[in-house]
């Protein structure tokens, strides 16, 4: 009967640890977690080359680890100005992304002058998106998200 109780119990955590620490930071400080961000947004600007200047962050965002558990994550934003061929720097940015361990899917807008683009899931962030316009790049990540009151970090200044 006890066997059946532990066991009962390890299948209710694991679920849990499933359903959460595929897009969570679990055990990650938020030291960790801004790092993290910052250095897969720095080396995704690295294979498309120079001129990046920061847009957002890195700051502090709201996010879900589990149906009534909040958390924070980490939010950073870089631009530039457009190269010559959008095509193949999306598909650099792309094979980095892979590289990475990150679930990839490209996207394009219609019109005459589309703008092209991928967009990113998991490896050492959350989320992330290259939006190759004409008008100018923009590599945005999320990290993954972690236990955290962001009230309290927001007004301590840590973000």
């Amino acid at each position: 009967m006890a066997v059946t109780g532990l066991r009962a119990t390890a299948v209710a955590l694991l679920a849990a640890v499933v359903l959460t620490g595929c897009s969570a930071g679990i055990g990650k400080t938020p030291e960790q977690a801004k790092q993290s961000v910052v250095t897969f947004v720095e080396e995704s600007t690295d294979v498309v080359g120079d001129g990046w200047e920061p847009s957002e962050g890195p700051g502090l965002g709201k996010c879900g680890l589990a149906p009534g558990l909040g958390g924070v994550r980490y939010v950073y934003a870089v631009v530039r100005s457009a190269s010559a061929d959008p095509k193949a720097d999306v598909e650099a940015v792309e094979q980095h992304w892979k590289d990475l361990g990150v679930t990839t899917e490209r996207y394009q807008t219609g019109g005459e002058d589309p703008i092209l683009g991928v967009r990113g899931r998991g490896g050492p962030v959350s989320s992330s998106d290259f939006r190759a316009d004409p008008r100018g790049y923009t590599i945005d990540a999320s990290s993954q998200c972690f236990v955290g009151d962001f009230d309290r970090m927001s007004l301590d200044g840590q973000d």
